[in-house]
């Protein structure tokens, strides 16, 4: 067998065994079936390289630099009869794997660090020492003035956002899992970014699964192809509908037509029938994640890279969910329009007919 025949087999079967792209193969039969019905133009398949626009910045970037503080000397002022609970994390900061703790684990190191703190100052305001507890004021309060920079390096630094928040190859399926873990990790994530340096970030055994659950779902980046390849299809299915209704109208003296009739049932069948569920499973999954964005967008000492990017896909202005929803609407009313003038719009007398023949 030759080589090259090898590498085709191979390729063949590399691709039979990847998952099929339902989401995207409901939106080209829609797409396709409405442009045969109306005789428009050759229609455009999604190309992936539109997403590009969305990809994250690099991650110098995103990173912000947090001057490096050296608590170790405190290791010989402290007594470790009434701080043992310091005592330990500044031992563990200065152990190996402390100096090596990736940016999530840093985050909650840094929030037990504060409470040790804390509670020893408590401790020292009792016994006495003034000396060492205005030290320890002093690095509590820079340490409270850092916490936003270290919650976004945590965010930024992590591969399991990064994986959540990419663009993936793939659009969510037409019957997509229960994804309730991630969304309230990324909405647990923003709560917690914006309530800092107030509220002292959880210990890890609390924000490891936020960062687990995150790492664990493929929608999230599955949920931005959603966006656009829909904001895609709905815009050329719109402009189809409005070119014709502006050039040529299927009901031109405003009855029904057969060709009006046709089009009422791709409307009934392919798109209230097939389209517009994954419509509003998209729909209801990105409400609560571009509210999440938002959210995290207005969260203190956000890097401007990252601003930027979290609000061009979840703004109200200017983004992926935004235009998601301006190409939704324009869809409807675009439909809207063409039935309305054959007289086969719901709620209209051609309506009831039209409906219980499209089965057909």
């Amino acid at each position: 067998m030759s080589l090259r025949l090898l590498a085709l087999l191979s390729l063949l079967a590399l691709a039979a065994c990847q998952p099929a792209d339902d989401g995207l193969a409901v939106q080209a039969d829609y797409l396709q079936r409405l442009n045969n019905a109306l005789e428009g133009d050759q229609v455009a398949d999604f190309d992936r390289a539109q997403l590009l626009r969305y990809r994250m910045p690099a991650r110098r970037e995103r990173l912000i630099e947090i001057p490096e503080m050296r608590i170790g000397l405190l290791e010989l002022l402290l007594d470790v009869r009434r701080c043992p609970a310091l005592q330990q994390q500044i031992s563990l900061r200065n152990s190996s794997l402390g100096k090596q703790l990736p940016p999530s684990s840093r985050l909650a190191y840094e929030g037990d660090l504060l409470r040790a703190l804390d509670t020893c100052r408590a401790a020292l305001q009792r016994d006495g020492n003034p000396a060492l507890r205005a030290v320890l004021d002093d690095l509590a309060a820079q340490k409270r003035t850092q916490l936003p920079a270290v919650f976004w390096n945590a965010l930024n630094g992590s591969r399991e956002v990064e994986r959540y928040l990419r663009f993936a190859e793939q659009a969510l399926p037409l019957a997509p899992h229960e994804d309730n873990a991630a969304h309230a990790a990324l909405a647990q994530l923003a709560r917690l970014g914006n309530a800092l340096p107030q509220t002292l970030p959880p210990p890890a055994a609390q924000l490891d699964p936020l960062f687990f659950a995150l790492h664990s779902s493929p929608q999230g980046g599955q949920l931005i192809t959603s966006l656009a390849s829909l904001r895609h299809s709905l815009n050329q299915a719109s402009r189809i509908l409005e070119d014709r209704q502006r050039h040529r109208p299927v009901c031109p003296l405003g009855q029904a037509t057969p060709r009006g009739r046709i089009l009422q049932n791709i409307f009934v069948k392919y798109y209230a029938g097939a389209l517009q569920p994954y419509l509003a499973q998209v729909h209801q999954r990105g409400l609560g994640w571009s509210h999440s964005l938002r959210q995290l967008g207005a969260t203190p000492q956000i890097p401007p890279a990252t601003h930027g990017y979290l609000l061009s896909l979840g703004g109200l202005e200017q983004s992926l969910w935004a235009d998601f929803q301006a190409a939704t609407a324009r869809h409807v009313r675009a439909w809207q329009d063409t039935l309305q003038h054959c007289g086969l719009a719901p709620g209209q007398s051609g309506w009831d007919h039209g409906a219980t023949d499209s089965g057909r």
